[in-house]
């Protein structure tokens, strides 16, 4: 009989097609798309590489020969400035333009500080990282010609170094890198609730509406039979939509293939499996809190906003994690979502991960889930439900 209620709702909801788009195609496939392919995108606009040579436009190169040999050997293909320099950078003709003014040489041999003009267009992203990377150009070209200075004048430049503070980031990751690693589980956990979101309303909601759940109930079969049927329904749209997104993770990092802070973030094949079998035991317990949380209510629109604040709840883990500190002890292991958060991180860093904490994961996460299943049979055993 349960067999036959589960056949019975995933018939009913294939035919349904809004819950066909959001269970397999928004949450599993456009999403990592659009959140991961942009925040992939951002992060590699964002990075300012000193290794790719780039052109760099001058207005009076002139008058700075030394200047430009220096930039020429660090991959930068000097190039004449067009004649109205503000209009080209703001039209985005060229993104920066370095202008060497005609007192720039005699400031030089006076030992006075030599001025530079570098127009940048700061809501052009190109051309705003363009001028990021000339400027540290220039800032390296400045602290050498310091150094040549004082030592022309018999002064030694380590003098004016009373402190040399060496940073030593021990982390593996990074802001960035923590950043991508949160996105896995973040994925992974919103496709889950879309997943089984509409089903869920469908099932509980939607049937009271169509008054169809009271011929169901009046049939000659347990109440827990019925709600076990409908909850492997969800169950199978859960761990379909964690599938496909899992595999839609795997192609996005696959064909963007960025830059990993440092080298040490993995999106492979074997991280998004591994990831997905730390993650499963959520499916379980989304699947039972999605059914009870639908059967509490009265209308499917009722539902649906009951339904849409409890996506705040896999997203807030995202954000708390990004902001805050939260270590990984045994407590928080044990709670769903926050647990799975953690650990797919580290999956993602390629850091070693306890035995315990992924048994107090999948315990925490199983036994939640089933007392949601049990909140949600004794809601069904009720005539209120009705």
């Amino acid at each position: 009989m349960v067999l036959v209620v589960l056949w019975k709702e995933i018939l009913d909801n294939l035919r349904d097609r809004q819950t066909v788009f959001y269970a397999l195609l928004f949450g599993p496939i456009l999403l990592p798309l659009v959140i991961g392919g942009a925040l992939v995108a951002g992060l590699k606009q964002a990075r300012v590489s000193f290794e790719e040579p780039a052109a760099l436009s001058v207005s009076y190169a002139e008058r700075a020969p030394n200047l430009l040999a220096f930039l020429q050997a660090n991959n930068m293909d000097i190039e004449a400035a067009p004649p109205d320099i503000e209009r080209a950078v703001r039209r985005g003709d060229v993104p920066v333009v370095l202008e060497i003014p005609d007192n720039f040489e005699q400031a030089l041999r006076s030992g006075q500080p030599a001025p530079l003009i570098l127009h940048v267009n700061d809501g052009d992203k190109h051309s705003s990282m363009e001028g990021r990377k000339v400027k540290t150009l220039l800032s390296a070209y400045s602290r050498t010609l310091n150094v040549l200075r004082m030592q022309h004048r018999g002064i030694d430049p380590s003098i004016f170094n009373s402190i040399n503070v060496t940073l030593q980031d021990v982390s593996s990751n990074g802001f960035r890198g923590q950043l991508l690693a949160s996105l896995l589980p973040f994925l992974l956990i919103v496709a889950m609730v879309m997943g089984g979101f509409y089903l869920a309303i469908d099932t509980t909601a939607g049937e009271r509406e169509r008054q169809s759940l009271e011929p169901l109930l009046s049939l000659p079969v347990a109440r827990q039979k019925l709600v076990f049927g409908k909850y492997l329904a969800v169950l199978v749209f859960v761990t379909l939509s964690s599938v496909l997104t899992a595999l839609s993770v795997y192609l996005v990092f696959r064909f963007f293939a960025p830059e990993m802070p440092g080298g040490v973030l993995s999106f492979d094949a074997h991280t998004i499996i591994k990831a997905w079998f730390l993650s499963s035991p959520l499916v379980f317990f989304i699947s039972a809190v999605l059914m009870t949380v639908a059967a509490s209510t009265r209308s499917s629109k009722e539902a649906q906003t009951y339904l849409g604040l409890l996506m705040v709840f896999p997203m807030a883990p995202f954000f708390i994690l990004q902001f805050v500190n939260v270590q990984s002890v045994n407590t928080t292991m044990a709670l769903p979502m926050l647990s799975q958060y953690q650990l797919l991180e580290r999956v993602v860093l390629q850091d070693t991960i306890s035995s315990t904490h992924i048994a107090l994961s999948v315990c925490g996460t199983l036994i939640s889930a089933g007392l949601m299943l049990y909140a949600a049979v004794k809601l069904y055993s009720r005539e209120r439900v009705l």
